[in-house]
């Protein structure tokens, strides 16, 4: 080669340099770009397709409770008829037992040694060996008792010649209240499963969760209700009971002096009533409003709400989220209704008559139910990504569950979940 042609491959060269240099540019900005799309479509398809979030909500309102036909405190005593014989008789304002002979007043066969309709007397030995009257009692009589107690003087005075023996007991007149449970709490989990997308900035999912919120109506006072009165009739056979006398056998330490010493001997003064009430005389009677029961009742539980439904999530930048709910609600709730109920008469001021569980004596009674609810939700949230697996949620929520009917004895409640909106946040993972 001459120099002359080696002058002019280098005046090429230089000369078509640039252009290859450019050439080289566009290239690499094209492949580049292209990468980029490819990336992205690589994300997209290699993104979460799960979003499992838990936290909390507070609902404005909780469940309202109408709790109706209340009043009903029945009695806690059965009485025998006459046609049953002679038996221990129990009332709300006393007592009637079965007389029987004393020990002093029978021999070693059981034969009786005292005489019927009289009295007898115990004789027992002092320091000095002597024989000492120390009691004088009424003797027992067939037909009649001396085992007697009321707790009134009002009994004496119900219809003379007799003591009046009551029981008294309360049924509903249909009277109720209510309460309506205010802002209430609870958790909530919840799972997304993406399932498609509009577009870059809308995604389709579908959406089930479980939340459990509590339920607490609760109310007390005082109401109207029919008291009932069953009375019994016994006899005194003509004689009187002083007021002061309700407690019998009724005796006395009366003081005596026995040769100068003055010495205390129990006297009995009981009025004996015939062992039998008469059945002629027995009534039973209703007042509607007669009586003013005071009473605290309550329905406390819970209850899971189970959701499932669409949801449509749009991002509106590279962090914040905005996600739209609504769909179906199933709910199961669990609830403990109690009662507390007492009343008292204007013969037994101080005697609270109360409400009493038959099988474990407490002045509390209840019952439990469990119910299957139906209903709808719908929520809005704002979700703002801490990274591509983290993130945290506020939003609002709604919701709508059906009502159910509680009973306690002749007691009813109507528990009523209702619709109720909040505020909700937590946390979400995407996975």
């Amino acid at each position: 080669m001459t120099l002359r042609s080696f002058s002019k491959v280098c005046l090429l060269a230089t000369a078509i340099c640039p252009a290859l240099l450019h050439a080289q540019s566009d290239t690499s900005a094209k492949e580049d770009e292209r990468m980029d799309v490819l990336a992205r479509e690589q994300g997209a398809w290699a993104a979460p397709k799960h979003r499992f979030s838990v936290g909390v909500r507070i609902l404005s309102s909780g469940a309202k409770v109408d709790f109706q036909n209340l009043g009903s405190v029945p009695s806690n005593f059965t009485i025998s008829p006459v046609s049953e014989g002679l038996k221990n008789r129990s009332y709300t304002d006393g007592t009637v037992s079965v007389d029987s002979l004393s020990s002093n007043e029978r021999d070693a066969n059981g034969n009786q040694t005292s005489t019927p309709g009289g009295r007898y007397e115990v004789y027992s030995t002092d320091l000095d060996g002597n024989q000492i009257l120390s009691g004088n009692y009424l003797s027992y009589t067939p037909g009649l008792t001396r085992q007697w107690t009321a707790l009134s003087e009002t009994q004496l005075s119900q219809m003379p010649g007799y003591v009046a023996f009551n029981i008294y007991s309360t049924t509903s007149d249909g009277v109720g209240a209510s309460n309506k449970q205010g802002a209430t709490g609870g958790v909530e989990f919840q799972l997304t499963r993406d399932i498609g997308r509009g577009s870059r900035y809308f995604q389709w999912s579908v959406l089930t969760g479980i939340s459990l919120t509590d339920i607490n109506g609760k109310t007390a006072g005082s109401i109207s209700a029919t008291l009932n009165t069953y009375t019994d009739y016994y006899s005194l056979n003509g004689l009187t009971v002083p007021t002061n006398q309700l407690v019998n056998p009724s005796t006395v330490g009366i003081t005596v002096s026995d040769g100068g010493v003055d010495r205390t001997v129990l006297t009995e003064f009981t009025v004996p009533l015939s062992n039998l009430p008469d059945s002629t005389l027995t009534t039973n009677t209703a007042v509607a409003g007669g009586a003013a029961v005071n009473g605290r009742w309550q329905v406390k539980g819970a209850y899971m709400m189970v959701k499932l439904g669409p949801s449509l999530r749009t991002q509106l930048t590279d962090r914040l989220g905005l996600t739209a709910s609504v769909g179906l609600a199933g709910g199961f709730a669990g609830t403990r209704y109690t009662a507390s109920e007492s009343f008292t008469v204007a013969s037994l001021p101080d005697t609270n008559l109360e409400l009493i569980d038959t099988e474990t004596g407490s002045t509390v009674v209840g019952s439990t139910t469990t119910k299957f609810l139906t209903g709808y939700f719908a929520d809005v949230n704002l979700e703002w990504a801490a990274n591509d697996a983290m993130g945290i949620f506020g939003g609002f929520s709604a919701q709508q569950l059906s009502d159910y009917e509680q009973k306690l004895g002749d007691r009813r409640a109507r528990i009523d979940i209702g619709n109720s909106v909040g505020i909700r946040g937590g946390v979400s993972i995407r996975f």
